[in-house]
């Protein structure tokens, strides 16, 4: 999990290195292209058997997810302080509380539903409403959480029968057509200090997304969580020392009461599925 943080993190301060000349559709096009390429070596040695699948049209509703979730969160990374973004992302787990609720059934109960509130709250804190001015990438950010937790609860639903690497390997695999379609309306040509970023955006999507799936598949997500939110302090020290970037006080005060909310309810959730396995 340490290696999907600092992944994440490397993807990060790529995306918003790059984001001051190259389009995010341009950027979502490379780092998927990128997670095509590196997965061809691990095909031509497990053969196609590996990507066998009778779950396609759940990969196409994860790729649609994340396609969505992906142009919005690389789109606020370009024009928020990343402090800020980092710390309405870790709404992800929220929505995945409600969505599971909702479409799997799954039983929440009172407790993890007031958690799930006092995270919203949290996100008041950072946004401070009447206080500042709330811009259209902060909508992006909590949209993007959204859709990422909704792909998270498909992911859930599919993990029993399907491989990360072959999860991970549909996902860039169909969301490529799309962005390469809006491809002419968006291209701008990387200049040759591009490249440096560029190599750390396929890199490291690749490697995030591909570590994230292994994980959640044999770790306990509650003890995932806190390594997570390592994610906030490197992003915001790599911020500072690359784009002299910074986030006030109320946004670390805003990210810790959303943090502490997703992970209580991920520990209360692993806690139950211990006891119902124990009977």
């Amino acid at each position: 999990m340490l290696l999907t943080t600092l992944s994440f993190v490397a993807l990060s301060l790529s995306v918003r290195a790059l984001s001051a000349d190259i389009s995010v559709v341009q950027i979502v096009f490379i780092r998927c292209l990128f997670g095509v390429l590196l997965f061809l070596p691990w095909i031509a040695s497990e053969g196609l058997e590996a990507l066998k699948t009778k779950k396609f049209g759940q990969h196409f509703i994860r790729a649609v997810f994340m396609g969505g979730g992906m142009i919005l969160w690389f789109a606020a990374i370009g024009s928020l302080p990343l402090g800020d973004a980092i710390a309405l992302h870790f709404t992800l787990p929220l929505f995945m509380i409600i969505f599971a609720a909702i479409f799997l059934r799954e039983h929440v109960d009172t407790t993890r539903w007031l958690a799930t509130s006092i995270g919203f709250v949290g996100v008041l804190i950072v946004l401070r409403p009447g206080f500042q001015i709330i811009e259209w990438s902060h909508y992006f950010v909590l949209l993007s959480g959204a859709l990422y937790g909704a792909n998270h609860v498909i992911t859930k639903f599919m993990s029993g029968t399907e491989t990360p690497n072959a999860t991970a390997f549909y996902m860039n695999l169909l969301i490529l057509p799309g962005a390469t379609v809006g491809l002419p309306f968006f291209w701008s040509m990387p200049s040759w200090e591009h490249l440096g970023w560029i190599l750390v955006l396929g890199i490291t999507g690749t490697t995030a997304h591909t570590c994230l799936l292994k994980a959640m598949q044999h770790a306990d997500a509650s003890a995932l969580a806190p390594i997570d939110f390592l994610r906030l302090v490197f992003c915001s020290i790599g911020a500072y020392f690359l784009f002299n970037d910074i986030s006030d006080f109320w946004t670390y005060i805003g990210a810790s009461v959303i943090f502490l909310a997703a992970w209580y309810n991920t520990w209360s959730a692993s806690r139950s599925e211990m006891q119902v396995t124990d009977k």
